[in-house]
């Protein structure tokens, strides 16, 4: 009677630790559950902070954009029409540098430059010398509604590469100030040039692409001063 008086006792002992662990264990879940909860919620606000600021530092944030919000990005407007000066018949003259010092070489080009696709970009159609070759390019300029920044694209004859820059518009001075990634053979890698189109009169505007050498030093490797051909 003893031994079993005992056993029933230790039963109820373990059976009552076990049901106090339990409660602990669900009390310690619920809080592991409320505080992985809340940092997901917090994980969850850094996460739509960081996507709203990393929006309206760069593009369009997709917040709160209507159909006819939508529908407005795909028009051109104010933006597309400062490159209005841009429009007509140039004579172009062309200085080329190899590198910092180096003596320049200069040769002439005439380009055509016209809206497409309902104003919303200009095309460029350029024929020109430099360093005693000929040569044809083509390029494209607009405004990206979406992301706002101008863009530019260039291709020519002279290689297989496709130039894209991105950049702003600088009123103080009226220069458009472009920025692109491009593969150097010399570096084996890709590097960011700088280049500028400066609007210096209704009638003339200056294209400029800066370059870093080997060395690092910094050079304007391309320059072409375009000039209104007279009709």
């Amino acid at each position: 009677m003893g031994v079993t008086k005992n056993l029933i006792e230790n039963v109820i002992t373990v059976g009552a630790e076990w049901w106090l662990m339990r409660m602990r264990y669900q009390r310690l879940g619920g809080i592991m559950m409320r505080l992985r909860n809340a940092l997901l919620a917090a994980l969850a606000i850094l996460t739509i902070s960081a996507c709203s600021f990393r929006s309206s530092q760069d593009g369009v944030s997709p917040v709160g954009l209507t159909p006819s919000a939508w529908a407005a990005l795909s028009q051109p407007g104010a933006s597309h029409r400062l490159l209005e000066i841009f429009q007509g018949e140039w004579d172009a003259t062309i200085t080329v540098r190899s590198g910092p010092g180096e003596t320049a070489q200069v040769s002439t080009g005439r380009s055509s430059i016209h809206w497409i696709l309902g104003k919303r970009f200009l095309q460029e159609d350029f024929k020109g010398k430099t360093a005693g070759e000929e040569f044809e390019g083509m390029g494209l300029l607009g405004y990206d509604n979406g992301a706002r920044a101008f863009k530019m694209v260039w291709v020519d004859s002279l290689n297989t590469a496709l130039s894209v820059s991105t950049g702003k518009y600088v009123p103080e001075s009226n220069i458009f100030e472009m920025v692109s990634e491009v593969y150097d053979p010399l570096l084996g890698k890709e590097k960011a040039v700088r280049s500028t189109l400066q609007v210096t009169s209704d009638d003339s505007y200056r294209f400029v692409m800066e370059d870093t050498a080997p060395s690092g030093k910094k050079f304007i490797s391309f320059e072409i001063l375009y000039t209104r051909r007279s009709s």
